[in-house]
């Protein structure tokens, strides 16, 4: 059965405007029609009625029908809202206008996930694993590792450090066969050359110096699991041997023992340097790179996906004022002004941390500005506000341009651009356009 999408909005002139849009996709679209036609569907565009809450309104819908994926588009969004949507179960969140092509491609994309069964769900404090965000880039990276999860195939997930690759190889994990076996996780860069090999492969006693008593190695400890191999780029060039023989064999000896033993593990590996690059340099061995990289999977750093930042510092707002029992139910206005201003080059870890500390050190119900780290406070020359004020101009030019295109008429200038009136008087206030 083809996906079915219905359009709620009461203004008929924008709602078929983006009916208009939206069937291009082999989908069957309805409406435009109001929130109180509302009916089962595979996804719900909504413009949420005048005067109603659009998180409250997504809450209805999700409440009503649990399986039914929302798409809040909305003349006046703000970063506060689209949290709350967010929170309360939405899919994605989009502010007019929007061109025709990025809606299909919205609206596409979210189809994608519902078909995977990508749960459009509120973040949960206790799931180690779950991935927060909207961004095109780590929704494909992360629908793609969802796909490939119960394959039991070697999977190299490349990114910048901080980036999550550690919670991305554990969700792997625990959607694969192998959930109810460990997972082992060990970093190539955490020690040093020499107890490297002992800690993968283990020792007997006497192999070295302090070596006092057998000691069983992480691949024996992740049998029947997975072994996730963080820094993967660091392994020293024995180390790389070793690794290449028990991934083609299953086999191996410990430090110090002529004894082969086998296990049964699935490796994923992460690196945060371009592993073709380093293979061409000489520093890392192709023929292991091809047994890793059965599956590559590019993770994005937080500095590219800023609309998730929001959503990612409330969840995790949630989760440590869980774990440090304290009351903040979430950030203020001023905090997310400070946490998009700021370039994040330590990625999702950093804003763990720093989100850790606010909890920690507010003294209101939410985490302020101030509440922050000096060092995020203090944001030079930062790449998101250049961006914020290249859309911003972006923005100035459409509206413009669509004023000049129907002679200063603002009810067909609205109509051009596929927002409502009142949304184009309080955009052209706001960015001051007479």
């Amino acid at each position: 059965m083809k996906p079915r999408i219905l359009i709620i909005d009461t203004d008929s002139t924008a709602g078929q405007a983006v009916r208009s849009a939206v069937s291009v996709l082999d989908c069957e679209v309805e409406g435009p029609q109001p929130l109180s036609e509302l009916n089962e569907a595979s996804l719900v565009l909504l413009t949420p009625p005048e005067g109603e809450l659009a998180s409250a309104t997504v809450a209805r819908i999700r409440e009503r029908f649990p399986r039914t994926g929302v798409i809040v588009l909305t003349g006046w969004g703000s970063t506060t809202e689209a949290v709350d949507c967010f929170k309360a179960g939405a899919m994605d969140y989009v502010e007019r206008p929007v061109t025709s092509d990025r809606l299909v491609q919205i609206v596409g994309e979210s189809l994608d996930r519902l078909a995977l069964q990508v749960p459009a769900e509120q973040p949960s404090s206790g799931d180690p694993s779950f991935v927060v965000g909207a961004n095109p880039a780590m929704n494909q990276a992360v629908q793609l590792l969802d796909q490939v999860a119960s394959l039991d195939v070697a999977v190299l997930l490349t990114g910048p450090t901080g980036s999550g690759k550690s919670r991305l190889a554990r969700r792997v994990h625990e959607r694969s066969s192998r959930s109810r076996g460990p997972f082992v996780e060990v970093s190539c860069a955490a020690l040093a050359e020499e107890l490297l090999e002992s800690e993968l492969f283990g020792h007997v006693r006497g192999a070295f110096t302090g070596a006092e008593r057998d000691r069983r190695g992480r691949f024996e400890l992740a049998d029947g699991g997975t072994l996730f191999l963080d820094e993967i780029n660091s392994a020293p060039p024995a180390l790389q041997a070793r690794l290449l023989r028990i991934l083609q064999e299953g086999t191996f000896e410990p430090v110090g023992s002529e004894e082969t033993r086998s296990c049964d593990v699935r490796v994923l590996a992460a690196g945060n340097t371009d592993l073709h690059q380093l293979v061409a340099r000489g520093g890392f061995r192709e023929d292991l790179l091809w047994r890793l990289a059965v599956v590559e999977v590019d993770i994005p750093s937080l500095s590219t996906r800023m609309e998730d930042l929001p959503l990612l510092a409330h969840h995790l707002c949630e989760r440590y004022a869980h774990r440090l029992s304290r009351r903040v139910g979430g950030l203020d206005p001023s905090a997310i002004e400070v946490l998009l201003s700021y370039t994040w080059p330590g990625n999702v870890r950093e804003l763990e941390h720093a989100i850790a500390r606010a909890v920690a050190v507010t003294r209101g119900p939410l985490i302020s500005g101030v509440d922050l780290p000096p060092r995020v406070q203090r944001p030079k020359d930062n790449p998101a506000v250049q961006l914020a004020g290249a859309l911003q101009q972006d923005e100035r030019e459409r509206i413009e341009a669509a004023l000049a295109a129907h002679q200063q008429n603002r009810t067909q200038a609205a109509v051009a651009l596929g927002i409502h009136r009142a949304s184009l008087y309080k955009k052209m206030k706001r960015l001051g356009i007479s």
